[in-house]
């Protein structure tokens, strides 16, 4: 087996049934103490990002199904939940994570701003994990764009991971997210500051993305992957001209690696030691805005603000995990050019619903067409599965942006009105404890 399809193969490994089909959602957060400074990374005499995901951690020691803990390298808390059918599922395991949340935020007098920048500081200010791993990323990052330091030490995000049925369902899914992450950028803009001032109408963490690395970053679009057609194949080839960002040595250990992820996986499978994790580990080098793992990873929306968590997911959900709508989408999707395709990307790095988008719609009729089919999705998905109807995630986010803006904006206006410094802002409105 050459190398492609050994990629492929692990990519399409844990393909299920439709009907047991399963989502799982990341969520990160920053935290701060009392008086708006970011919490330390590392262990020290304060409280840190390492003390607080411990806690976490030893939370779930005696739960039967345990969520995912983890840091991003400026210390920003992730949570990663176990896969289910149901987002009211997903949601019930939230709201037990919010709750230990919030148990530490008292005791430790902390808050936490549910933004997806940095409204404060800029990364020069913020201390980085101590891991090799994220050393050799920032050295990268610091060469590859210029905002590799902020994508690290200052936003956070919503992923989306989708179960997989088929080659074609990965295709088709892969496709139609690609075609739709930027009505995602924009509906879930929530990044209204940075260094300490409004962003306007800038998509903030958008454009950070898209100028950490443009050969690991950005869309599949902006890689030559523009259909469905033979999509895992050419996303396994194009991961093997990315240039590597670190490896894993026969000790397990990070370490520096100078040529393409490809240059690597080829001499461990001549050298007959390549393994699923090797594989694995490059995947996780890309970071496009719809990725390949062995799920589909939808990453273009900003972390939402607390209590709308899943309105990205049900969104996704909605478009991409129904067995009829996802075709439905499709049939509009595939009539873009490609010209319409990269002149849409380009224009959501500013927020404004009166751009022309593809076919000569607004931006604000294609997102509400795209959230009328997801709650048609949604709709199918609780018949299809016999499940509560996961509508009210997104149904109510959707009416408020569309009647008042994006929660960036919002929250731009509300900051403006309320006449006090951001620091004070953040404190009054919109942090918890």
């Amino acid at each position: 087996m050459n190398l492609t399809k050994r990629i492929e193969s692990f990519i399409l490994s844990k393909n299920t049934r439709p009907e047991k089909r399963k989502i799982g959602v990341e969520v990160e957060c920053m935290f701060y103490n009392k008086n708006m400074r970011r919490l330390p990374v590392n262990l020290c005499d304060e409280f840190s990002s390492t003390a607080l995901l411990e806690i976490m951690k030893e939370y779930q020691k005696n739960d039967s199904i345990k969520a995912g803990y983890s840091l991003e390298p400026g210390g920003q808390l992730e949570w990663a939940s176990p896969p289910f059918i149901s987002l009211h599922e997903i949601n019930y395991h939230l709201q037990i994570h919010f709750r230990r949340v919030e148990r530490v935020l008292t005791k430790q007098k902390l808050m936490h701003v549910d933004y997806a920048l940095e409204p404060i500081y800029s990364p020069e200010d913020i201390n980085l994990i101590n891991m090799e791993k994220y050393n050799l990323m920032h050295n990268r990052f610091v060469t590859s764009g210029r905002h590799g330091p902020w994508m690290m030490r200052n936003t956070t995000s919503i992923q989306i991971n989708i179960d997989m049925s088929s080659r074609e369902d990965a295709e088709i899914m892969a496709f139609i997210a690609d075609c739709l992450e930027p009505f995602c950028a924009v509906l879930f803009a929530n990044s209204p500051f940075m260094n300490s001032k409004p962003a306007g109408t800038e998509n903030i963490r958008y454009r950070i993305w898209n100028d950490t690395d443009p050969v690991r970053c950005k869309n599949l679009l902006d890689h030559g992957m523009n259909s469905r057609k033979n999509l895992v194949e050419k996303y396994s080839e194009y991961l093997q001209n990315v240039p590597a960002i670190f490896i894993l040595n026969p000790e397990g250990e990070f370490k520096k690696f100078n040529g393409p992820l490809g240059k690597w996986l080829s001499t461990q499978e001549k050298s007959g030691v390549l393994r699923d994790r090797d594989i694995q580990l490059a995947l996780h080098q890309i970071f496009t805005h719809v990725r390949f793992k062995h799920v589909l990873e939808v990453r273009g929306a900003d972390r939402p603000p607390r209590g709308f968590e899943l309105a990205p997911v049900a969104f996704w959900a909605g478009l991409l995990a129904s067995e009829n709508t996802k075709y439905e989408v499709l049939e509009i999707v595939k009539k873009w050019t490609i010209a319409e395709r990269k002149h849409l990307n380009r224009s959501v790095s500013t927020i404004n619903f009166d751009q022309t988008g593809p076919a000569g719609k607004t931006i604000r009729q294609w997102i509400e067409t795209f959230s009328s089919l997801s709650i048609k999705g949604l709709n199918e998905r609780a018949d299809f599965f016999g499940i509560e109807n996961e509508s009210k995630f997104l149904e109510p986010f959707v009416n408020d942006v569309l009647l008042k803006g994006t929660k960036s904006m919002q929250a731009q206006t509300a900051y403006k009105a309320s006449g006090v410094s951001i620091v004070d802002f953040l404190q009054q409105f919109n942090c918890s404890n």
